[in-house]
């Protein structure tokens, strides 16, 4: 997850697949990965601030907002929880560094290393009783 998001953080625009102007919601769910739908909800939780078009009231997205529906749709499948997600999209907006989502990426992926090694030897001592019980049979 910390490689993705440095990724997402680290490649200039000219490497993703960005358009050069401002995006429309459809293009945004798109390149993303999400629906419209999703973006919308995003939207009404304030994670993200889509500009509007004169007029029309159409959503655009200028590559910053591009980048934070990035790190929102990056965040969401590791299972980061809103509140989370907000106070890191804050910190990106606010200061422009990535140190807390960089530390908080990091305690998440030794939280998951923890928890897998505990499944594992929980997994391990199963089969051995069972095993066990088998062999006396």
């Amino acid at each position: 997850m910390l490689g993705a998001f440095e990724t997402v953080l680290a490649s200039p625009p000219a490497a993703r697949p960005a358009p050069r102007r401002s995006a429309r919601i459809g293009e945004v769910a798109a390149l993303v990965g999400v629906r419209t739908s999703q973006l919308r909800l995003w939207e009404e939780r304030g994670l993200l601030r889509p500009g509007r078009t004169p007029g029309t009231k159409y959503r655009v997205y200028d590559e910053a907002e591009l980048r934070a529906a990035q790190v929102v749709a990056l965040l969401r499948r590791g299972a980061y929880p809103f509140e989370i997600i907000e106070a890191v999209l804050g910190e990106l907006r606010t200061t422009g560094s990535a140190q807390r989502v960089r530390a908080e990426l990091g305690r998440r992926e030794q939280e998951l290393h923890a928890r897998s090694l505990r499944r594992l030897r929980g997994s391990a001592a199963l089969h051995d009783y069972l095993g066990d019980r088998g062999a006396a049979r």
